[in-house]
This record gives C-alpha cells, sequence and structure tokens, in this order.
C-alpha cells in the first residue's frame, strides 16, 4: 500500500501504541475480508478515531447518518441482500440523481464495483461512517431479518422449511431455509440488544415485534409487509420449542435450548390466541449466568447488607423477597443461596420454573399438570433432611402453611410474594390466612426491591435539577456532589441508560412489629413503625445510587412513584 505511513498515522491517532500499530499495519486479511474489518475485529483501535483519520486519508467525508432521515427511495435502489453482505447503506438521492452511499471500509473493492454496477448511470458520492453506527443505521432502515425477506418471498420452499426441526444452533443458518434464518436473526438481534424477553404479536395490518431491555418495551424494525409471513414466523417458533403447530385455539407453552456465541441460552415460550392470530412471547435467560451469583452481585448498601448477612446466618426462620415481576427477585434469591452453599449444608429448591441451575444445590421444577405443585414439593422436601429450602413463590394457603412449619421445625425458608414493598408482605400472608401468632414468631425479614436502569457510561454527561423540586421529592444533595444523566447514543439506543441495579428494601420483624403483627394493626401503622425503627424505604436507597452517579433522578421517581404514594395515601 503507498498509504502505508499515513495509515501508521491513522492507527497511532485512534489510540494503539507504536507495537501494536504496527502489527496491525502488516495484517494481510484472509480472502472475503479487508484490512479495515480485521482491524476493527481486533478490538484494539477506536473505530470512531479510524474512521475519522482514514477519511482524511482517502478524502472521503466522514458523516453521521439519522436513521429518521434516510430517502426510503434511495433504500430501494440497491436490494436489501446486497447491502448486508457487503455493509454499505443508500442513504440520499439527490434532485440531480447523485446516490450518497455510506460505508466504513474504504478497502473494499468489489462492493464499490457493484454499487457502480446497481447505480448504472447515476454519480455516487461516498461517505464514511463509523461502523457500529452504520450497522445499526441499516439494521433500523431495512429491519431485522431484511437480508432474508426477498428471498424468503421469492423462494416458495422457505415455507415448507418450518416444518424441520433442524439443529437449533442459531450461530449458523441453514441456506435452504430462509423463514429459519429470519427467525434467528431475531433472537440474534434480541441477545445483541441485552433484551429478557421478545414479543410478537399480530395487530390488524401488520406484525410487530418488541424487545424488552433493561425492563422497557422497545419496538424493533422490521421489513415492511412483515404481516404474510406471520403464520411461518409463529410455526418455526412453535416447533423449536415442541408444541403442537396444528393447535391455535389454545394457549401453549414450550422451552428453547440455544446454542449462542454467548453460551447456552434457555427460552420459555408462551402463545395465546388473540383476534388477529396467535400471540407468542420469549423469555431468554442465560444458563451461563449460574457463575456469577453471590452477595457482592447485588451492590446493597452497607447497613442492608449487615442486615441480610445477619439473617443468612440465622438457623431457622422464613426470609421472603417482595416485588413484581421482572423485579429481581430470583436473582437474590440466588445469590442468597450460593453464598451459604457449603458442602456441610443441603439445601433444596422448588421453582416454576427453575431459571437457573446452581451446582451443590438439588432443584426441583414446578409441574402442576402431574400433581407437582408448590406445596406438594415442599411437602416431598422437607422428607430430604434439609437444612436450607427454598420456595419459588408462596401463592396460596397451604403453601404458605407449610413453608411456616418448615421454619418451626428448624428449618432456614427462603420464598416470594408479589407485594408493593417490605411491609406489605405481612399484610399479604395474613390476608392468605396465616395465624398473626405464627407469622410473628417464624418470619425473620421482608426485602422489597426493584430493578432501577444505569446511566449510559457512553454518553454520560453532568445535569442539575431544580431545588424545589428535589426538595419536594425528598432528595437531599449534599454539598459538592454531582449528578448526571445519560444524552441518549447509539450504544444505548438514545435512552441514555443501559444495564440495571437493584435499590432494596429491608424490613426485620423485630419485638415492636411483632406485638404489632398479633395486634393486626394496620399496614400504615406497620410501615410507619418500621421506618422508626430505621426501614429505609426504596426510594431512600435509590437516592444511594444516585449520588454514586450510576443512575438518574427521573428514574428513581419513575419506578418508586406507586409506593411513594402509597405511604402519602395510607
Amino acid at each position: 500500500m503507498s498509504q502505508l505511513p499515513a495509515l501508521l498515522d491513522a492507527l497511532l491517532s485512534s489510540g494503539c501504541d507504536d507495537t501494536t500499530a504496527a502489527e496491525l499495519l502488516s495484517i494481510k486479511p484472509p480472502s472475503g475480508s479487508t484490512w479495515t474489518v480485521e482491524v476493527l475485529n481486533s478490538g484494539k483501535v477506536d473505530e470512531t478515531k479510524l474512521t475519522e483519520a482514514l477519511g482524511r486519508i482517502f478524502h472521503t467525508p466522514v458523516e453521521s447518518i439519522d436513521p429518521a432521515k434516510i430517502d426510503r427511495g434511495a433504500l430501494q435502489l440497491i436490494p436489501g441482500r446486497f447491502v448486508f453482505k457487503h455493509h454499505i447503506l443508500p442513504i440520499a438521492q439527490a434532485e440531480d440523481g447523485t446516490v450518497t452511499v455510506a460505508t466504513y471500509d474504504v478497502f473494499n473493492q468489489t462492493a464499490r464495483k457493484l454499487s457502480a454496477q446497481q447505480l448504472a448511470g447515476k454519480k455516487v458520492r461516498w461517505q464514511l461512517t463509523p461502523r457500529t453506527h452504520l450497522l445499526r443505521a441499516l439494521r433500523t432502515a431495512y429491519g431485522v431479518g431484511a437480508d432474508v425477506f426477498e428471498e424468503i418471498l421469492k423462494n416458495n420452499r422457505a415455507f415448507d422449511a418450518i416444518e424441520q426441526d433442524s439443529a437449533l444452533d442459531i450461530t449458523s443458518d441453514d441456506p435452504e431455509a430462509s423463514v429459519v434464518k429470519f427467525v434467528n436473526q431475531i433472537i440474534r438481534e434480541a441477545i445483541t440488544e441485552r433484551a429478557t424477553d421478545i414479543h410478537v404479536e399480530p395487530l390488524e395490518n401488520d406484525l410487530r415485534i418488541r424487545y424488552r431491555i433493561d425492563g422497557i418495551l422497545h419496538p424493533t424494525a422490521v421489513p415492511p409487509q412483515l404481516r404474510v409471513l406471520q403464520s411461518a414466523i409463529i410455526s418455526r417458533l412453535k416447533v423449536m420449542a415442541h408444541m403442537d403447530i396444528a393447535e391455535r385455539r389454545l394457549p401453549q407453552d414450550g422451552r428453547i435450548n440455544l446454542t449462542t456465541q454467548a453460551g447456552a441460552i434457555d427460552v420459555r415460550v408462551s402463545t395465546i390466541p388473540t383476534v388477529n392470530g396467535e400471540s407468542i412471547s420469549l423469555r431468554l435467560l442465560s444458563r451461563t449466568e449460574t457463575l456469577t451469583f453471590g452477595l457482592d452481585r447485588l451492590d446493597m448498601g452497607e447497613r442492608q447488607m449487615a442486615q441480610m448477612k445477619s439473617m443468612l446466618g440465622l438457623p431457622n426462620g422464613i426470609i421472603l423477597v417482595t416485588g413484581p415481576t421482572g423485579s429481581g427477585k430470583s436473582t437474590s434469591l440466588y445469590s442468597f443461596l450460593s453464598s451459604i452453599n457449603q458442602p456441610s449444608r443441603r439445601i433444596i429448591t422448588v421453582e416454576e420454573p427453575v431459571e437457573y441451575r446452581l451446582p451443590g444445590i438439588s432443584q426441583i421444577d414446578v409441574k402442576s399438570d402431574i400433581g407437582l405443585t408448590f406445596a406438594n414439593g415442599l411437602r416431598a422436601i422437607l422428607r430430604q433432611d434439609p437444612n436450607i429450602v427454598m420456595v419459588g413463590e408462596i401463592r396460596d394457603f397451604e403453601t404458605a402453611e407449610i413453608a411456616i412449619r418448615a421454619a418451626m421445625t428448624g428449618h432456614l425458608v427462603f420464598s416470594t410474594l408479589h407485594t408493593n414493598d417490605a411491609v406489605a408482605g405481612i399484610t399479604r400472608l395474613l390476608d392468605m390466612g396465616i395465624e398473626p401468632f405464627l407469622l410473628a414468631s417464624v418470619v425473620r425479614c421482608f426485602q422489597a426491591q426493584r430493578l432501577v436502569r444505569t446511566i449510559c457510561d457512553e454518553c454520560r454527561t453532568e445535569t442539575t435539577h431544580d431545588a424545589d423540586y428535589l426538595r419536594e421529592i425528598g432528595f437531599i444533595q449534599p454539598p459538592g456532589t454531582k449528578l448526571y444523566k445519560g444524552k441518549g447514543c447509539d450504544t444505548c439506543r438514545q435512552t441514555g441508560y443501559r444495564g440495571r441495579r437493584a435499590i432494596f428494601e429491608v424490613c426485620l420483624v423485630n419485638e415492636n412489629l411483632r406485638r404489632m403483627i398479633i395486634r393486626k394493626e394496620s399496614g400504615s401503622s406497620l410501615k410507619a413503625r418500621a421506618m422508626q425503627d430505621g426501614m429505609e424505604t426504596l426510594r431512600h436507597d435509590g437516592w444511594r445510587r444516585v449520588l454514586k452517579g450510576q443512575t438518574t433522578v427521573e428514574e428513581i421517581v419513575r419506578v418508586t412513584q406507586q409506593d411513594e404514594d402509597m405511604i402519602e395515601t395510607s
């Protein structure tokens, strides 16, 4: 390359030291790849700085792409499969016929030649865009799976392929089965975006696909006319989950075990019949996270951590974790169990379903259709000489009664309840019919929790708030502390948030609360007493994360608003 000295300078300016730059400069790309691709794949350069340097060397403008402003007419000029294969994106067409095409790779001569053929008679204006930004704009413009969508519509054989239960390795594709590839891409995209759920929902005139990311649902771009593939996509997912594809009138549940580049993934699948066709939901659970459970993962405040460590050291009693669905209760329970899992202790769980497998712990999967309920499973566990028992959820009087009996006979029992706060767990058990004196004697503590979104590290910036507003919501900002927010970037899907952390509320059942429980005092009185005795509310714990720069004031208010409203009206 005649540009070797300039390329060396480009590498140095993109964050490499002399040795790394020399190493990358000498790369000889394999067939089908280019020098730019191999350098970016190395992960040793700042792609934005490298793109800017290459733009200066090759006199090509470096510009960002706003997916909302892409010319839909320009997208029709180059076939989608070609665009996805060569990572180029036609974004605008001027009045004089000039077509602007974005790429991140100045060395992809094959793409340039083929683009010239596709755009014969038109003048092409090339621009450079960092790879991550280009690929995100490409997916937004064409929709997930757009590279195989044209093939699906043209190749009727693809519809037959959904009946084949091929190996569920979504890192590879069957070249003959376009619908299989399309579904695989939907799942791969969700995993890449860190989604916990995928919802495929038929609407009156469309098929909508949404991902739940950091607790918030986000519609994902899909190719136009996707509704024509509704039956094929649903059938393929049902085949993967070992469901009856002929049954469309009744809800069904299934499970998929996937192999991905990120590791093994368990997928829980559920279908329901709607007036527009079957709606299907997928819950993604990573099987590689079992090694990361522990108290450190919870990142509790110092006082709360000391309280829970004290509870975990008890020989018997019930510890209950409360909160709505998706608030991280299972993670907390698994972290508690992992921290006290020793060869000298026998730990048995009964769950619906077993979300993560913990080494050294016996786990039972509830199967209500054959009579293996929480209550029946718990009865069986007590005949297995356990030291510690975990019940996935206390849903009814029967399960609660057996759990209390287990605690009274010398077992340490963990379980969950669906309540808004910690103290509400007391009233929930009383409403189930548990005698107050039994509850007061065996329940040791209630831990409520929520998940709050954390600020994206890539677009984190300092922010300020009106002092009156902060006083109104109960936030005290110590002098000299800074508050932060996320501006929004491609990394966080323009939300300003990436990832989640838990906030906690720990209510210890002390002597004061025991006397009040026996007297059946109101929930508001119980909460007031707990706060007098030092219980920190969810919102108070949220302020801890705000002051640490982990989340925003707005996020804490959003997540805890209902709980605070209940306190004010009680």
